[in-house]
């Protein structure tokens, strides 16, 4: 009785059931294997953009702490040199805005880049998974009984 779960009588089914899991177990394996150079691929990136980013991130600090003291400058100024340092001011906070989009622009590039692979490897594993289908449907078509058995 604990055997029921094996045929009953070692027939043409078993070389189907073992050649659809093989063939199956091989692509599931594949995607593994793709997903872990997927894993490999984002981490390198990440790091990489991560090491571009904190310096530009940092440089941007230090601009925008340029900006705050010529502002605490201002306040001390005399009454005409506060509108000087004031449109200084101006100017590098002008300039912090275009560095800051440029800065947001590559950090969704870089997320886009790792988004890019990822979606190569999906395109890969299910365009290989899709040719090999017509296959295990076959397999699965020689068995008897297969079509009510299709829930999935």
């Amino acid at each position: 009785m604990a055997d029921e779960t094996t045929s009953t009588g070692a027939g043409p089914d078993d070389g189907t059931r073992s050649e659809y899991q093989d063939k199956a177990r091989a692509a599931l394996d594949k995607l593994k294997a793709q997903l872990d150079e997927l894993r490999v691929q984002a981490d390198l990136a990440q790091a990489e953009a991560r090491d571009r980013l904190e310096a530009a991130i940092d440089a941007l600090r230090k601009r925008q702490a340029e900006a705050k003291a010529k502002l605490d400058d201002a306040q001390s100024s005399g009454a005409d040199a506060w509108r000087s340092v004031a449109q200084q001011v101006e100017q590098l906070v002008d300039d912090l805005g275009d560095t800051f989009s440029k800065l947001a622009s590559e950090v969704q590039a870089a997320v886009g880049a790792a988004g890019s692979a990822a979606s190569k490897g999906r395109d890969a594993f299910l365009e290989e998974w899709k040719k090999a289908r017509a296959e295990r449907e076959k397999l699965l078509g020689d068995q008897s009984g297969s079509s009510s058995s299709s829930s999935a």
